[in-house]
C-alpha cells in the first residue's frame, strides 16, 4: 500500500488527502479535499499517464459516462475527478441481487460501448449507478471484439452466481449469508436481462 502524502499540490491549488481509493501498480488513487469540496485523485507513474489521459479522452468521446476531470497536472502524472459517493455496484451485490435499474443503466451504457466499439472492464466494481444513468468509473479500455463484448466475458459476475461469487470473494467481500445461483439460473437470469434491455 502507498504512502499517504501531507498534501497533492497543482499549480496553486493544495489536495489534502483523506484516504487511499486504491493502490495499484501504476497508479494510486486518493480521496481527498480542497477548498471544502471532495474529489478523487490519481497519480500515475509518469511512464503510464499520457495513456491514461488518452483513455479518459477516448471514453468521453465515445459517450460513456465517467466521473468530470476536474484538474491535471502534466508534469507529475496527477488527474483530479469529482468524488462519487455513491458505492460501486460490486458493493451493491454484496448486500444482494441488483435490481432492474441497475441493468437498464449498464445496458443503456453498453449501448454506447458497443456503438464505439470501446470493450470497457466489466467487472461491477468498475461501475456505479447514480440516479438513473450507470457511470465507468476506471479510464481503461481496449477495442471491442468479439471476445470480449460484455456479454461474453462480464455480464455474469453481475449475479450471485459463481462468476459473481468469485468476483465478491476476490475483492473481501463475505458472500456466507447470500444463496448462490447454480450456473444454469444465473445463465438465464443474465439472458432475460440482456434481452430486456438489448
Amino acid at each position: 500500500m502507498a504512502d499517504m502524502p501531507e498534501f497533492i499540490q497543482i499549480k496553486n491549488k493544495k489536495f489534502v488527502p483523506v484516504s487511499i481509493k486504491a493502490s495499484h501498480s501504476g497508479h494510486v488513487t486518493y480521496i481527498a479535499t480542497w477548498s471544502g469540496r471532495t474529489y478523487l485523485i490519481r497519480v500515475y507513474r509518469m511512464d503510464l499517464f499520457a495513456e491514461a489521459m488518452a483513455d479518459y479522452k477516448q471514453l468521453k468521446h465515445a459517450g460513456i459516462n465517467m466521473a468530470k476531470l476536474c484538474f491535471h497536472d502534466d508534469e507529475h502524472g496527477v488527474l483530479v475527478f469529482d468524488y462519487f459517493p455513491e458505492d460501486d455496484c460490486l458493493t451493491a451485490l454484496s448486500r444482494g441481487p441488483l435490481g432492474e435499474e441497475y441493468f437498464e443503466a449498464l445496458f443503456a451504457l453498453y449501448r454506447f460501448a458497443r456503438f464505439s466499439k470501446v470493450a470497457l472492464d466489466w467487472e461491477p466494481q468498475n461501475f456505479m449507478l447514480r440516479g438513473s444513468q450507470m457511470f465507468y468509473l476506471p479510464t481503461k479500455w481496449a477495442p471491442l471484439t468479439d471476445e470480449n463484448k460484455f456479454e461474453r466475458i462480464g455480464l455474469l459476475t453481475w449475479f450471485w452466481g459463481k462468476e459473481g461469487v468469485e468476483v465478491l470473494t476476490r475483492k473481501g467481500y463475505d458472500v456466507s449469508g447470500h444463496p448462490q445461483l447454480s450456473d444454469a439460473e444465473a445463465k438465464k437470469q443474465a439472458t432475460l436481462y440482456a434481452v430486456r434491455y438489448w
